[in-house]
């Protein structure tokens, strides 16, 4: 669904696809449970909320906005409460009062931000989310204040606890839990420009340890990476560009059968060869539609 939507199809326009988003879209609302919730943990209920609420907001569709809304509230009742009070943190797979884990929580802060941009009401939710970006990165990144955010490198936690303060680190480049990728993108989405401290050194650690060059690759960090660092913009950007746009074109399948147009998911890491082409295949196209898919925040007030 959100391959079909960030290409700009949804399911009342006319179009090819528009079958088939409503179908999708008829699906996932016939599996929402009567409190709102999709799926069995956060981290389902973030991204098919996030397919809603990015519907709504293209359609005005009103027969969405209940469904997105209910899924919207339960991303803010299951918000990591912050130990002073007052606000939220990030989100853990399942309810938690201290786990914040980085994957959990840079998916529910997309689908607020997918939901803001339907005017649905979202609370606090990005304040909190405001809150846990600063003081996991704090955390993680100690030393930072002696460091040149221009030329070195920060990172983001995998796991950040904030009742103890403990972080758990992927190593830089390990095929999981190098989570600068989703420090990165929720560094965009939650206000912080391209040269700033924290999004700056994110995205000098992406490129000199997340930077693909060859497909397979790790699809989930390159979704990430390739949204950030399209929002970083500069010469990061024209050459995150030029590498992975040929990379993903060239190693796109073309075939006769049911498979043309897909991209095959052995050796695609973080979960990507395990799950199959179904997600290899989403992964790729929605890193193909950086693009057109969310405005460059440069410049942008709001």
């Amino acid at each position: 669904l959100l391959c079909f939507l960030g290409a700009g199809y949804d399911h009342r326009m006319p179009s090819k696809y528009k079958p088939t988003v409503k179908k999708g879209l008829d699906w996932l609302m016939s599996v929402q449970k009567p409190d709102g919730t999709f799926g069995e943990r956060n981290y389902e209920n973030a991204v098919a909320t996030m397919a809603v609420a990015e519907a709504y907001a293209m359609s005005n569709d009103p027969a969405l906005k209940g469904p997105a809304q209910k899924g919207i509230d339960i991303v803010l009742a299951r918000q990591i409460k912050s130990k002073a009070g007052g606000y939220g943190l990030g989100w853990d797979y399942t309810t938690s009062d201290s786990r914040n884990d980085g994957s959990v929580s840079g998916w529910n802060v997309m689908a607020l931000k997918s939901a803001a941009a339907g005017g649905l009401n979202i609370g606090n939710g990005m304040d909190g989310a405001k809150q846990y970006l600063k003081e996991a990165w704090k955390a993680t990144n100690k030393d930072f204040k002696a460091k040149d955010p221009y030329v070195d490198t920060s990172t983001f936690p995998y796991v950040w606890n904030s009742a103890s303060g403990e972080v758990q680190v992927g190593a830089p480049g390990a095929d999981h839990h190098d989570m600068a990728c989703v420090g990165a993108l929720c560094a965009v989405f939650l206000g912080h420009q391209a040269n700033d401290e924290m999004l700056n050194s994110l995205a000098n650690h992406i490129m000199k340890f997340q930077m693909p060059t060859a497909y397979p690759c790790n699809t989930y960090y390159m979704y990430y990476n390739t949204l950030a660092i399209f929002q970083v913009s500069g010469a990061r950007w024209d050459k995150w560009n030029a590498t992975v746009r040929d990379m993903l074109v060239k190693a796109q399948r073309k075939s006769t059968d049911c498979f043309d147009g897909s991209w095959d998911f052995a050796g695609t890491k973080f979960h990507g060869h395990a799950t199959g082409r179904l997600l290899s295949t989403a992964y790729c196209c929605l890193s193909l539609e950086v693009y057109y898919r969310y405005l460059p925040i440069a410049g942008q007030k709001n």
